[in-house]
């Protein structure tokens, strides 16, 4: 038996605009000294993050 065979069509594709998604906020530096840990993100204002390490690191 010979089967009737379809057509290939495309799948219709919905015309919602996609979500923009905001940058991701990476990991620079992870910092451990005695009880104090910090974390330095990448949202961080580089100034902010060299006062800080200023003050924790001699």
């Amino acid at each position: 038996m010979i089967e009737k065979q379809q057509p290939i069509v495309a799948l219709g594709r919905s015309s919602k605009p996609k979500k923009a998604r905001p940058p991701r906020n990476n990991l620079l530096l992870n910092l451990k000294k005695n009880d104090l840990e910090l974390n330095f993100y990448s949202s961080l204002d580089p100034e902010i993050m060299n006062k800080l390490l200023e003050k924790v690191l001699p």
